[in-house]
């Protein structure tokens, strides 16, 4: 019986240390910017977010919006690249071989345009993600 809890003792302290030390605080390295816009989608300019797929570029956030139409979801992301964020390059565009990636130029990380996420490069922290919220007709709110 002392062997039972003697391996559960030790046990415990091991996953409990193992527990306390994995856990790392880390911040995502793009800066908090506060974000409330309204984009209007009779204006020429967003057009193209009336049809799924369609995508645009608002002002806004670090260094600008990437605003993506998947069906009756808006997805709004920073095109603040999260690899060498310092670096006044690091910018995302939209990939012109594939328009479902983002591409940052400098230092070839592509991340998803459906998410944020990175697909390939050296980019360890996905593109920062602001909520939106569509009015079904034709406003789209972009806000954190």
């Amino acid at each position: 019986m002392i062997q039972i809890y003697s391996r559960f003792a030790i046990y415990c302290t091991i996953f409990t240390g193992l527990f306390f030390t994995s856990c790392k605080d880390e911040v995502h390295p793009i800066p908090n910017v506060p974000v409330n816009l309204t984009i209007n989608l009779d204006l020429p300019s967003y057009q193209a977010l009336n049809g799924p797929g369609g995508y645009a570029f608002a002002n806004g956030g670090s260094r600008g919006l990437f605003i993506y139409r998947n069906f009756d979801e808006f997805i709004a992301l920073d095109r603040h690249s999260t690899f060498n964020h310092e670096d006044p390059c690091s910018t995302v565009i939209l990939d012109p071989d594939n328009e479902l990636q983002l591409i940052d130029t400098c230092s070839g990380a592509t991340y998803s345009v459906s998410s944020g996420v990175v697909i390939a490069g050296p980019a360890k922290w996905g593109l920062k993600r602001y909520n939106t919220s569509w009015d079904g007709q034709y406003s789209v709110y972009v806000f954190n």
